[in-house]
């Protein structure tokens, strides 16, 4: 075999490869309604994971509706889903969102987990400065 016959079917494999991969591709993630807090998170942390933050969202957005009276989870949720959103660097937003969680610590401090107050309070100031050298 001469060497360029070897590269046009070096190429043509890659081709398909290229085709049956682009296929492949799943559609929208279906989530499940049944899933406990612990799974939730979990998926939502393997969505982060692998860089799908709109996923992740979802799932931590699952949580109020799901598992109303869960404060712990609820508080870490409203966190991550700021957290998320300043990665997609989609600021203001995950400005807004820490807005509305340090809100609810305004209201209900004593009844919510201090840690997630604590890194709300850490990210709001990174996203103030984010947002200042922005304009």
């Amino acid at each position: 075999m001469t060497t360029h016959v070897r590269i046009a079917f070096l190429g043509a494999a890659c081709a398909a490869a290229l085709v049956v991969l682009c296929s492949c591709a799943s559609g929208p993630v279906t989530i499940p309604a049944d899933l406990s807090a612990a799974e939730i998170f979990q998926r939502a942390q393997d969505a982060s994971d692998r860089g799908d933050y709109p996923l992740a969202i979802r799932y931590y957005s699952m949580m109020p509706t799901s598992y109303p009276d869960d404060v712990v989870h609820n508080t870490w949720s409203s966190y991550e889903i700021a957290f998320l959103y300043h990665k997609m660097k989609r600021n203001a937003l995950a400005l807004s969102s820490i807005n509305e969680l340090l809100d609810r610590y305004d209201k209900e401090g004593d009844k919510l987990p201090p840690a997630p107050r604590v890194l709300a309070l850490k990210l709001k100031v990174r996203l103030e400065e984010a947002l200042k050298t922005k304009q």
